[in-house]
Protein backbone atom coordinates (compact mmCIF):
# COMPACT_ATOMS: atom_id res chain seq x y z
CA UNK A 1 0.00 0.00 0.00
CA UNK A 2 1.39 3.47 -0.91
CA UNK A 3 0.52 5.81 1.78
CA UNK A 4 3.35 8.51 1.24
CA UNK A 5 5.02 10.01 -2.01
CA UNK A 6 8.45 11.60 -2.79
CA UNK A 7 8.26 13.54 -6.03
CA UNK A 8 11.27 15.35 -7.50
CA UNK A 9 10.70 18.71 -8.24
CA UNK A 10 12.17 20.35 -11.42
CA UNK A 11 11.35 18.51 -14.86
CA UNK A 12 8.46 16.61 -12.09
CA UNK A 13 6.37 19.12 -10.56
CA UNK A 14 8.04 22.28 -12.05
CA UNK A 15 8.99 22.88 -15.86
CA UNK A 16 12.41 23.79 -15.89
CA UNK A 17 11.60 25.28 -19.83
CA UNK A 18 15.17 26.86 -21.37
CA UNK A 19 16.58 28.92 -18.68
CA UNK A 20 19.55 27.11 -18.30
CA UNK A 21 20.51 27.01 -21.98
CA UNK A 22 19.99 30.72 -22.14
CA UNK A 23 21.80 31.07 -19.60
CA UNK A 24 24.60 28.92 -21.32
CA UNK A 25 24.07 31.06 -24.13
CA UNK A 26 24.52 34.11 -22.42
CA UNK A 27 27.58 32.96 -20.24
CA UNK A 28 29.77 32.37 -23.43
CA UNK A 29 28.58 35.68 -25.28
CA UNK A 30 30.06 37.06 -22.38
CA UNK A 31 33.19 35.39 -22.91
CA UNK A 32 33.07 35.85 -26.95
CA UNK A 33 33.16 31.73 -26.80
CA UNK A 34 31.59 30.47 -29.91
CA UNK A 35 31.42 26.89 -28.86
CA UNK A 36 28.28 25.09 -29.13
CA UNK A 37 25.98 25.65 -26.76
CA UNK A 38 24.05 22.91 -26.04
CA UNK A 39 27.37 20.64 -26.38
CA UNK A 40 29.32 23.06 -23.70
CA UNK A 41 26.29 22.63 -21.31
CA UNK A 42 26.28 18.52 -21.69
CA UNK A 43 30.00 18.62 -20.38
CA UNK A 44 29.26 21.40 -18.08
CA UNK A 45 26.47 19.21 -16.37
CA UNK A 46 28.81 16.00 -16.96
CA UNK A 47 31.38 17.72 -14.76
CA UNK A 48 29.00 18.96 -12.16
CA UNK A 49 27.58 15.75 -11.69
CA UNK A 50 31.01 13.81 -11.04
CA UNK A 51 31.66 16.52 -8.20
CA UNK A 52 28.41 15.24 -6.67
CA UNK A 53 30.55 12.44 -5.55
CA UNK A 54 33.02 14.27 -3.46
CA UNK A 55 33.23 12.49 0.39
CA UNK A 56 32.71 16.68 1.41
CA UNK A 57 29.61 18.39 0.39
CA UNK A 58 29.28 21.03 -1.61
CA UNK A 59 25.83 23.06 -2.71
CA UNK A 60 24.75 23.62 -5.81
CA UNK A 61 25.30 27.02 -6.25
CA UNK A 62 29.49 26.66 -5.40
CA UNK A 63 29.27 23.24 -7.90
CA UNK A 64 28.03 25.47 -10.63
CA UNK A 65 31.14 27.65 -10.15
CA UNK A 66 33.86 24.88 -9.71
CA UNK A 67 32.57 23.20 -12.14
CA UNK A 68 32.36 26.13 -15.04
CA UNK A 69 35.90 26.43 -13.77
CA UNK A 70 37.07 22.97 -15.10
CA UNK A 71 34.46 23.06 -18.20
CA UNK A 72 36.43 26.40 -18.82
CA UNK A 73 39.47 24.99 -18.65
CA UNK A 74 38.36 21.95 -21.18
CA UNK A 75 37.64 24.13 -23.74
CA UNK A 76 40.54 26.17 -23.56
CA UNK A 77 38.70 29.34 -22.43
CA UNK A 78 40.21 32.24 -20.35
CA UNK A 79 38.00 33.38 -17.97
CA UNK A 80 36.38 33.96 -14.46
CA UNK A 81 34.30 31.83 -13.46
CA UNK A 82 33.30 32.86 -10.02
CA UNK A 83 32.00 36.64 -12.02
CA UNK A 84 31.09 34.59 -15.51
CA UNK A 85 28.46 31.96 -13.71
CA UNK A 86 26.13 34.33 -12.58
CA UNK A 87 23.34 33.95 -15.58
CA UNK A 88 23.51 30.69 -14.25
CA UNK A 89 22.84 31.02 -11.06
CA UNK A 90 20.35 33.96 -11.14
CA UNK A 91 18.39 31.41 -13.30
CA UNK A 92 17.68 29.18 -10.27
CA UNK A 93 15.32 32.03 -9.47
CA UNK A 94 13.64 32.92 -13.23
CA UNK A 95 10.38 32.19 -13.73
CA UNK A 96 9.51 28.25 -14.01
CA UNK A 97 5.97 27.47 -14.02
CA UNK A 98 4.14 24.04 -12.13
CA UNK A 99 3.15 21.78 -14.80
CA UNK A 100 -0.83 21.62 -15.47
CA UNK A 101 -1.25 18.30 -13.95
CA UNK A 102 0.53 19.09 -11.11
CA UNK A 103 -2.12 20.35 -8.39
CA UNK A 104 -5.38 18.84 -9.92
CA UNK A 105 -3.01 15.64 -8.28
CA UNK A 106 -1.64 16.98 -5.39
CA UNK A 107 -5.06 17.91 -4.21
CA UNK A 108 -6.64 14.27 -5.21
CA UNK A 109 -3.98 13.21 -3.48
CA UNK A 110 -4.12 14.78 0.13
CA UNK A 111 -8.37 13.85 -0.64
CA UNK A 112 -6.82 9.99 -0.67
CA UNK A 113 -4.95 10.88 2.41
CA UNK A 114 -1.74 9.96 0.80
CA UNK A 115 1.07 11.89 2.21
CA UNK A 116 3.59 13.81 0.07
CA UNK A 117 6.88 15.36 0.20
CA UNK A 118 9.68 16.49 -2.48
CA UNK A 119 12.89 15.41 -2.75
CA UNK A 120 15.35 17.62 -5.07
CA UNK A 121 18.98 17.45 -5.48
CA UNK A 122 18.79 21.37 -5.02
CA UNK A 123 19.52 23.90 -2.43
CA UNK A 124 17.04 25.16 -0.68
CA UNK A 125 16.42 28.40 -1.15
CA UNK A 126 16.15 27.83 -4.73
CA UNK A 127 13.52 25.32 -4.45
CA UNK A 128 11.71 27.32 -1.65
CA UNK A 129 11.42 30.19 -4.47
CA UNK A 130 9.71 28.13 -7.10
CA UNK A 131 7.15 26.04 -4.46
CA UNK A 132 6.60 29.70 -3.20
CA UNK A 133 5.76 31.34 -6.38
CA UNK A 134 3.51 28.54 -7.83
CA UNK A 135 1.63 28.18 -4.12
CA UNK A 136 2.95 24.59 -3.70
CA UNK A 137 2.64 23.32 -0.27
CA UNK A 138 4.74 20.38 0.68
CA UNK A 139 4.99 19.86 4.56
CA UNK A 140 7.84 17.54 4.25
CA UNK A 141 10.65 19.10 2.22
CA UNK A 142 14.36 17.10 1.76
CA UNK A 143 16.77 18.75 -0.70
CA UNK A 144 20.61 17.98 -1.08
CA UNK A 145 21.57 20.83 0.74
CA UNK A 146 19.69 20.59 3.83
CA UNK A 147 20.38 16.72 3.86
CA UNK A 148 24.18 17.54 2.89
CA UNK A 149 24.00 14.08 -0.13
CA UNK A 150 22.75 14.31 -3.29
CA UNK A 151 21.11 11.59 -5.15
CA UNK A 152 21.45 8.85 -6.45
CA UNK A 153 23.30 8.03 -2.81
CA UNK A 154 21.57 5.64 -1.31
CA UNK A 155 22.08 7.79 2.27
CA UNK A 156 19.58 10.39 0.03
CA UNK A 157 16.58 8.18 0.16
CA UNK A 158 17.54 7.10 3.64
CA UNK A 159 17.75 10.13 5.31
CA UNK A 160 14.49 11.10 3.95
CA UNK A 161 12.81 7.60 5.68
CA UNK A 162 14.65 9.21 8.60
CA UNK A 163 13.54 12.33 9.29
CA UNK A 164 10.04 11.59 8.01
CA UNK A 165 9.87 8.28 10.18
CA UNK A 166 8.31 6.06 6.97
CA UNK A 167 8.92 3.08 5.93
CA UNK A 168 10.65 1.83 2.81
CA UNK A 169 7.18 -0.35 2.31
CA UNK A 170 5.07 2.91 2.25
CA UNK A 171 6.60 5.03 0.38
CA UNK A 172 6.73 5.54 -3.77
CA UNK A 173 9.24 7.75 -5.22
CA UNK A 174 8.25 10.07 -8.60
CA UNK A 175 10.83 11.82 -11.08
CA UNK A 176 11.19 12.29 -14.41
CA UNK A 177 15.69 11.03 -14.02
CA UNK A 178 15.39 7.21 -14.74
CA UNK A 179 18.87 7.35 -12.08
CA UNK A 180 18.35 10.00 -9.65
CA UNK A 181 14.47 8.87 -9.40
CA UNK A 182 14.26 5.26 -10.16
CA UNK A 183 17.75 3.51 -9.44
CA UNK A 184 18.62 5.92 -6.78
CA UNK A 185 15.43 4.80 -4.88
CA UNK A 186 15.23 1.35 -6.13
CA UNK A 187 19.17 0.51 -4.34
CA UNK A 188 17.24 0.81 -0.58
CA UNK A 189 14.42 -1.36 -1.74
CA UNK A 190 11.95 1.83 -2.73
CA UNK A 191 9.56 1.42 -5.39
CA UNK A 192 9.88 4.03 -8.18
CA UNK A 193 7.83 5.51 -10.69
CA UNK A 194 9.60 6.86 -13.95
CA UNK A 195 7.42 10.21 -15.05
CA UNK A 196 8.67 10.18 -18.77
CA UNK A 197 6.81 13.43 -20.10
CA UNK A 198 8.71 13.59 -23.30
CA UNK A 199 8.79 9.75 -23.79
CA UNK A 200 12.95 9.86 -23.42
CA UNK A 201 13.07 6.16 -22.35
CA UNK A 202 10.80 4.77 -24.47
CA UNK A 203 13.32 2.43 -26.42
CA UNK A 204 15.92 2.42 -23.94
CA UNK A 205 16.51 -1.26 -22.05
CA UNK A 206 16.24 0.06 -18.20
CA UNK A 207 17.49 -2.02 -15.29
CA UNK A 208 16.42 -2.25 -12.70
CA UNK A 209 12.93 -1.44 -14.34
CA UNK A 210 10.60 1.06 -12.46
CA UNK A 211 7.68 -0.02 -10.88
CA UNK A 212 5.75 2.01 -13.42
CA UNK A 213 6.52 4.75 -16.13
CA UNK A 214 3.75 7.14 -16.54
CA UNK A 215 3.90 10.17 -19.43
CA UNK A 216 1.60 12.60 -17.38
CA UNK A 217 1.37 13.25 -13.33
CA UNK A 218 -2.66 12.31 -13.84
CA UNK A 219 -1.87 8.74 -14.32
CA UNK A 220 -0.17 8.19 -11.00
CA UNK A 221 -3.80 8.16 -9.45
CA UNK A 222 -4.81 5.26 -11.10
CA UNK A 223 -1.91 2.82 -9.91
CA UNK A 224 -2.03 3.68 -6.49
Amino acid sequence: MVRHIIFDCFGTLINTGDGSIKAVEQILSNVCSHEDTKEFYAYWKKVKKQMTDNSDFINEKTLFKLSLEETFVHYGICANASEEVKPMIQSLFAERLVFEDVKNVLNQLAEKGVDFAIGSNTDTDSLMYYLKSNNLMFSHIYTSENMEVYKPNPKFYETILDRSGWSVDDCIFVGDSYIDDVYGPKTIGMRAVLLDRRRMYHDMDLNPVPDYIIHSLDELINIL
